[in-house]
C-alpha cells in the first residue's frame, strides 16, 4: 500500500483509486482463495447405529434430516500437557499427553419430535433407568430392602456393548470443497433439554456435549451425498443462473483439493481474467452522434473496470477531423 496520500491523482484516464487493491489482491484473487470462510457454511452427518435403535426410521427415514436439524456446533479443540525440566538451566518442553477438548452441538427442537427421539432412542439404549421406572414398584420405597425386593435393572446395567453413535462428521465448506473432521467413538457427555418460558417467544433448542475418543481430518469436493447426506433431501437443485467467468474449466482453482501447483496454475488465471477483460473493451459500443450546428461528432467514452451497470470518470476524446464531420447542410 503507498504511503502517499494523494499517490492516485494522475492524469491518465485509466487510473482510479485504488485504495481497495490490496485487500483485493489478498482475497479476491483465483476465486476468493484467501477470502475467509463464513460460520454458517457447513454440515452435520450422525453415525447412528441402528443395532441400538428401538425405531429403525430415525436413521432409514429420518437420518438425513436429523443431520440438518444442526443449529450450531463448536469444532475439536486439542490441549497439549507437557512438562518443562531444566538441564544446566536449559529449558526443554516435553509433550507427554494431549487432551480432546468437548463439541458442543445446538439443535432445533422440531415440531415432529425427531431429535427429542434421538435423545430417547440414545438414553434408553445406554441407561435402564426409563424402562425400569416404568415397571411397578421398581422405584417404591421398600424396593431396596432385599434382593428379593430388586425386580429390575437400573442404570448402566443394559446390556449395551455396542456403541451407539459410531462417529460425528463436522464438516466446513467454502468453494465447493470441504474440510472434515470426525470424531471416533462420540459420547453424549451432557444432554441439555434446556427451559420453556411462557414470556419468550424464541424457538426451543436442545443443548449436547460430546466427548470422543480420537479426532481425524479429510478434505474432498462438494458434490450430492458428499458431505455424508448433503443435498440429499428438501434441497433446491435448480441450477443458479449466477456462473463463472473461467472460459477454461480444464484449469481449476488452486486448493489442497486437487493438490496443484499455485504458482503454476497462476499465470493461466491470470491470462483468463485479462482476455475476459479485455473482451469487454473491445465489444463497447460508441455513443451515438452529437449533432451541434450541422455537424454530427462522433464522441467514444470507454469505460475501465468490467462492471456491468458502474461507469467511472474517465477523460472523453472528441473527434473533430474532417474524416469524422459529418455535414447535414
Amino acid at each position: 500500500m503507498s504511503f502517499t496520500a494523494t499517490n492516485h491523482l494522475k492524469s491518465d484516464p485509466y487510473q482510479s483509486l485504488k485504495g481497495q487493491n490490496h485487500a483485493g489482491k489478498m482475497f479476491t484473487t483465483q476465486q476468493h482463495r484467501l477470502a475467509p470462510k463464513f460460520d454458517f457454511q457447513f454440515h452435520v452427518a450422525f453415525g447412528i447405529n441402528q443395532a441400538a435403535l428401538k425405531n429403525a426410521n430415525i436413521v432409514t427415514r429420518y437420518g438425513n434430516e436429523i443431520n440438518m436439524l444442526v443449529k450450531s456446533v463448536s469444532l475439536p479443540s486439542f490441549e497439549v500437557q507437557m512438562d518443562d525440566v531444566n538441564q544446566y538451566n536449559r529449558h526443554k518442553r516435553i509433550q507427554y499427553r494431549h487432551n480432546y477438548g468437548e463439541v458442543s452441538i445446538k439443535f432445533h427442537d422440531d415440531n415432529m419430535g425427531l431429535i427429542n427421539q434421538m435423545w430417547q432412542n440414545y438414553y434408553s439404549y445406554y441407561y435402564a433407568d426409563s424402562t425400569s421406572a416404568k415397571q411397578t414398584g421398581a422405584y417404591a420405597r421398600n424396593a431396596t430392602r432385599s434382593s428379593d425386593y430388586i425386580k429390575t435393572p437400573y442404570g448402566l446395567d443394559n446390556s449395551s456393548t455396542e456403541p451407539f453413535l459410531k462417529y460425528i462428521k463436522i464438516y466446513q465448506m467454502a468453494r465447493h470443497e470441504y474440510v472434515m473432521v470426525q470424531l471416533h467413538n462420540p459420547l453424549i457427555k451432557k444432554w441439555d433439554g434446556n427451559g420453556l418460558d411462557y414470556s419468550k417467544s424464541t424457538t426451543h433448542e436442545f443443548t449436547l456435549s460430546i466427548v470422543y475418543e480420537a479426532a481425524s481430518y479429510e478434505v474432498g469436493e462438494v458434490s450430492a451425498g458428499n458431505p455424508e447426506g448433503f443435498a440429499m433431501e428438501h434441497y433446491d437443485l435448480t441450477p443458479s443462473p449466477l456462473q463463472g467467468i473461467n472460459p477454461d474449466p480444464t484449469i481449476k482453482d488452486p486448493s489442497f483439493v486437487q493438490a496443484l501447483d499455485i504458482e503454476a496454475a497462476a499465470p493461466g488465471i491470470l491470462n483468463n481474467t485479462i482476455n475476459t477483460l479485455n473482451a469487454y473493451q473491445n465489444t463497447k459500443k460508441s455513443t451515438a452522434p452529437v449533432v451541434s450546428n450541422g455537424v454530427a461528432t462522433l464522441t467514444t467514452t470507454q469505460t475501465v473496470g468490467g462492471l456491468q451497470g458502474i461507469t467511472f470518470p474517465q477523460a472523453s476524446t472528441s473527434n473533430s477531423t474532417p474524416a469524422t464531420k459529418i455535414n447535414l447542410g
